[in-house]
């Protein structure tokens, strides 16, 4: 299979976009067939080139392994997507709504199917007083969540979208129902039967040596700058961000994307999910003005928001019901079921809409076209 155009592609990424590092992996039904990186671990010119097997943060490209976990939870019968997140949260049983000037009672309860499409009315404001008190506490996961429970929603759940810290939240509903911390449950339920070992939410020195520097786009001087290795939505050290958390290898990554787009089987045939469950994971949940809000960030027309993912609609540059999601840095995981096709794209760019409005389409588009025109 030629991917020539692929790899054309992400070898013009620095000179097109300013993009000085990324990797690329594309499986098929549990077979590598392509595997392309370019760049340097550092910014400057003289820096260190790739060597593959780098570790990237992912930021929110996290939601995806989140949302397993919360539909693992669904499949046994633990956790429903309808139920209060109170049962597992109590102090979310009284959430009030900023209206103004004023705050009035949230008229919609919050279920955990609104922590999962984004409609439960929390912003990713990280300045808010709770998430500042929570920080300067160090608290972890599910202290802090329960602090967040007393700020103001946007509006009520369940009737917008916005994207917000409902995923992060969502880690917290996880560590109740199964017991687990956050970090450790990812690792045990998705990672170990995967046969995944580079994955953490707390690199070392081993990896952050392993990491290339990132950089962040600022619009006011329309220029790059260094940031250097330090995820900002690692809130405390005991925090486990569902929403932005993990850091990890392109290459473990992959295995856990190639097992979504496999019917929840991996390459080493561990079981992560069932394939109905994948199903209900991958339907849009969106309509009317929620709807309109998520289109209105930016996304096509031909695509819709699932229980925390992005889903093709109909056919088009890619196949109904390709499903993911992406990353803050660039970061870019797919599932295509139909086709059984996983591709996993790392950088670390942060605040850089070329990443999604140029970058992701046209190397998604190059992929399909080298896969469809082998057959």
């Amino acid at each position: 299979m030629d991917f020539q155009p692929v790899t054309e592609f992400l070898d013009q990424v620095e000179e097109r976009f300013g993009v000085p590092a990324c990797e690329c992996i594309v499986w098929r039904d549990h077979r590598p067939l392509y595997r392309h990186w370019v760049g340097r671990m550092e910014w400057d010119k003289d820096g260190a080139p790739l060597q593959g097997g780098e570790w990237y943060w992912l930021y929110s490209a996290t939601k995806l392994a989140t949302m397993t976990s919360a539909m693992q939870l669904w499949e046994q019968g633990r956790l429903g997507l309808d139920d209060p997140v109170a049962r597992y949260l109590p102090e979310y049983a009284h959430l009030t709504v900023r209206e103004g000037g004023t705050l009035r009672p949230a008229r919609t309860e919050l279920t955990v199917r609104h922590l999962m499409t984004m409609t439960g009315g929390f912003s990713y404001d990280q300045t808010l007083p709770s998430i500042l008190a929570a920080r300067e506490k160090g608290a972890g996961t599910r202290e802090l969540i329960r602090m967040l429970a007393a700020e103001p929603l946007r509006f009520d759940p369940g009737t917008r979208f916005l994207y917000s810290m409902c995923h992060d939240i969502m880690a917290a509903v996880i560590e109740v129902v199964s017991g687990e911390r956050f970090s450790d449950y990812v690792q045990d339920h998705i990672a170990a039967p995967l046969g995944i070992e580079g994955i953490t939410f707390r690199p070392g020195p081993a990896q952050l040596e392993r990491m290339p520097v990132q950089i962040r786009w600022h619009g006011e001087d329309q220029a790059m700058h260094l940031v250097g290795r330090r995820n900002h939505h690692q809130l405390t050290p005991a925090y486990d961000s569902g929403g932005a958390g993990i850091c990890c290898r392109a290459v473990d990554y992959i295995r856990f994307v190639d097992a979504l787009a496999c019917g929840g089987v991996g390459a080493n045939g561990g079981r992560i999910l069932r394939p109905e469950t994948i199903q209900v994971l991958r339907t849009n949940q969106l309509a009317g003005q929620a709807l309109r809000d998520y289109h209105g960030i930016g996304k096509p027309e031909n695509e819709g928001y699932a229980l925390g993912v992005r889903v093709q609609l109909r056919d088009g540059d890619v196949p109904e019901g390709e499903f993911g999601w992406d990353g803050a840095a660039g970061a870019l995981a797919i599932a295509e079921p139909r086709g059984r096709l996983s591709v996993f794209y790392v950088s670390h760019v942060l605040g850089y809409q070329v990443n999604y409005s140029q970058i992701h389409p046209e190397l998604l588009r190059r992929i399909h076209r080298c896969v469809d025109s082998a057959g």
